[in-house]
């Protein structure tokens, strides 16, 4: 490390960028949240791809069952242990599509002749045995690799780089570079998405995955600042928008309700049979609850029906949603959601989909108690009764991916803050809400004098745009949708 005077000098710089030191931790903890589910979610999508090439389609959904299957296809077959574990771990490496691996492995290539060339290991080590022994100083050898390729100083002296040499690799190579170490550690060596620590009971010997390290993340948390701050658009998770929001809708709202609980197909998750009208609901509920009070999914799921109440205010329903805890609220003082009806934008409308679910619950013989949103029944489209049943953060993303290519709308630009983001930019463009009250509503009032969050939110290059450039100052350009309270269609309504 002493020799990676750059590298040194790139890490010092973000200490010295973050006064506050909670600010800090809970950066590189969005940080590791966020290459962790995007580990995940290449896993589960390609997985799924591989399976069904047909996966994300527009298919409407069908009420015709799917056949039994023939004495063949359920005659039980001896299995040897040993072999059965050989041949899952043959098919696991087709979970990452051949294109994406060959990348991968092209990569870690890479990166194990930048380590023999800048004489961390001899070449006799470039082995298996030694990598998973995982040296403690290898999240800076990481760090140093990618910023050999992204940085504009050098690696060594910590002068910037002569401008005849320039060729450095976007922000999103550098995630690229980042990923096939995630990939290499997490499926091939086995260390998953567990964050880089060292041992409790051995010091000197570290456990985890190497790219989720603090070191690694603080590295890339400087790098994409940078990146910015010359001009380079970086990509963050796509917000989720009205007109997606209508065609889930659509789709869940219009699916075949069966007259009883029809026990799903082992093929059916597979196929826009992967849930039923109940469950779609439910899903639909935390849609619209996370994107209009701007909540994470994960703060969404653990709504509990005593957080939720069914009054009315001047002869209108409305639902009361007060939470006991928020990430940007931890030590309480949270103020409550107050939802009323949205009779213009029904896909919009939490007190309908409240409602809604509350009926279901009703008809399921689930009281009204404990979490809102639970696990389902095992080969049912009924939830469970079990009051401390929540739904799993892993089993929403399952289903909302899903959900996603039940539309035909591939699934992989969402991420975690897709409905919060989506929620800012709903509030400012279509109800035109201003930005203080957007700060309010979503628990930034405190952090206004800073608004980096509120502006991450509002826009991204990964968003689809509403309007086309050239007819930004075009006076005759298409008018836009009909306000729905005074049915005027120019774009200053």
């Amino acid at each position: 490390m002493d020799k990676l005077v750059g590298l040194t000098q790139r890490l010092q710089e973000l200490d010295t960028e973050h006064e506050d030191e909670e600010l800090h931790r809970a950066e590189v903890a969005d940080d590791f949240e966020c290459e962790i589910e995007s580990m995940e979610a290449a896993d589960d999508i390609e997985d799924e791809l591989q399976k069904d090439a047909s996966y994300i389609h527009t298919s409407e959904p069908s009420s015709a069952s799917s056949s039994d299957p023939g004495p063949a296809a359920t005659k039980k077959q001896k299995l040897v242990l040993a072999d059965l574990a050989k041949n899952i771990e043959k098919a696991s490496e087709h979970v990452i599509v051949p294109g994406t691996l060959n990348e991968y492995r092209n990569l870690w290539k890479t990166f194990t002749l930048f380590c023999i060339a800048f004489g961390f290991i001899e070449a006799s080590q470039n082995n298996d045995a030694f990598w998973t022994s995982l040296p403690a100083v290898l999240p800076t050898w990481i760090a140093a690799w990618i910023m050999s390729k992204a940085d504009d100083i050098d690696l060594i002296t910590g002068e910037e780089k002569e401008l005849a040499n320039t060729d450095r690799v976007t922000y999103a190579r550098a995630q690229k570079m980042r990923a096939s170490i995630s990939h290499k550690f997490g499926r091939e060596y086995k260390r998953g998405t567990q964050l880089w620590t060292e041992s409790p009971i051995a010091p000197g010997v570290f456990m985890g995955n190497p790219s989720l390290s603090v070191v690694v993340s603080e590295y890339m948390i400087s790098l994409r600042r940078r990146k910015v701050r010359t001009g380079e658009v970086v990509t963050s998770a796509r917000a989720m928008d009205q007109a997606t929001m209508k065609r889930l809708w659509t789709f869940n709202l219009s699916y075949p309700r069966e007259a009883e609980t029809r026990p799903l197909k082992r093929g059916d998750q597979h196929s826009a049979k992967w849930a039923g009208y109940k469950t779609r609901q439910m899903l639909q509920l935390l849609y619209i609850t996370s994107m209009t009070c701007l909540l994470r999914f994960e703060e969404a799921l653990r709504i509990m029906w005593s957080d939720v109440e069914f009054t009315e205010r001047n002869g209108c329903p409305v639902v009361v949603l007060s939470l006991p805890f928020r990430k940007t609220h931890q030590v309480g003082d949270i103020q409550p959601f107050v939802l009323y009806p949205d009779d213009d934008r029904p896909w919009m409308c939490p007190v309908t989909a409240w409602a809604r679910w509350w009926e279901i619950c009703q008809e399921m013989h689930v009281e009204q108690y404990g979490f809102v949103f639970r696990s389902r029944r095992n080969g049912s489209d009924e939830v469970s009764v079990l009051a401390e049943s929540q739904m799993s953060s892993q089993t929403f993303l399952k289903c909302f991916r899903n959900n996603m290519a039940d539309i035909g709308i591939d699934p992989r630009p969402y991420g975690t803050h897709s409905f919060r983001r989506g929620g800012c930019q709903y509030l400012h463009t279509e109800l035109r809400w201003p930005m203080q009250q957007i700060c309010d509503w979503g628990g930034w009032a405190e952090d206004f004098d800073n608004p980096t969050t509120i502006f991450r939110y509002l826009l991204s290059w990964v968003d689809k745009g509403s309007m086309h450039r050239e007819d930004y100052m075009n006076p005759n350009r298409p008018g836009a949708d009909p306000c729905t309270r005074c049915n005027r269609t120019c774009h200053c309504a």
